[in-house]
């Protein structure tokens, strides 16, 4: 079975249905100002062209959502996440008929792609002690010319980020939430991947090694996204080969 498979409109349609019924939670990325977001939704109804979005709730979320504003989303179901990317056709507001409350929704038109992948490629694998993946990063994303950066060492990886260690004397002062440009090395054959980036978690231990770890943005955003995407989820599942022949050597 192919890691990531492209669904036939039925599919698609069964797909979107299920998602309604079991009230699936949604995940939203955007960039509005040079500035990326992760919200948290989900599907409230359709017809047989469009979407309607429950709007958003996060703390973190921009002022207002513009019409022709790019998302992507994702949901999981099954052993796959559903990923597809959509552009917002309007915004509108709808009374409750058994609360007084006020709805806020967003509409999408019915996405004519949508994709599955494998969410085994979406567990952290540490990168086999054969392989060395250095990673060089910068502030301000992978469009920012920052003459400032700093490189690490790739310590594991999934579809959804990554850690890498480096000296803690070198490491960056940086706050959780900023967003780095990456470049990651991942073998004289083959070109770099470069990506943006949010830096998670950032924790020195005792023996003088910084760990920082690091979410991937916009992968599903568009078709380059999908494609990096899917050269990541290639190298996640062959580190996990690599790791069940040792295990079961061992």
């Amino acid at each position: 079975m192919a890691l990531i498979e492209e669904l036939t409109k039925q599919q698609i349609d069964t797909c979107l249905d299920e998602a309604i019924r079991r009230k699936i939670p949604l995940t939203m990325s955007c960039r509005v100002k040079n500035r990326w977001y992760s919200l948290h939704t989900r599907i409230l109804k359709r017809d047989k062209k469009r979407l309607w979005l429950e709007y958003p709730t996060d703390e973190e979320r921009p002022e207002k959502f513009d019409v022709g504003l790019a998302l992507g989303l994702a949901f999981k179901l099954g052993h796959h996440k559903h990923i597809f990317t959509a552009t917002i056709q309007n915004l509108c507001k709808v009374h409750t008929a058994d609360t007084a409350d006020t709805l806020r929704l967003i509409c999408i038109p019915i996405p004519s792609r949508v994709q599955k992948v494998q969410r085994r490629a979406f567990v952290r694998v540490a990168v086999p002690a054969s392989r060395s993946i250095l990673v060089t990063f910068w502030l301000g994303g992978k469009d920012a010319n920052q003459l400032v950066r700093w490189e690490g060492w790739m310590t594991n990886i999934s579809a959804g980020g990554f850690q890498l260690r480096m000296p803690s004397r070198s490491a960056p002062d940086m706050n959780t939430g900023e967003i780095v440009g990456a470049r990651i090395e991942v073998g004289q054959d083959y070109e770099p991947i470069i990506v943006d980036a949010r830096l998670r978690s950032l924790l020195h231990d005792e023996r003088g090694v910084a760990l920082l770890g690091f979410q991937f943005l916009g992968l599903n955003d568009s078709q380059q996204g999908r494609k990096t995407l899917q050269r990541i989820s290639r190298i996640v599942c062959s580190f996990q080969k690599i790791q069940c022949r040792r295990q079961v050597s061992a």
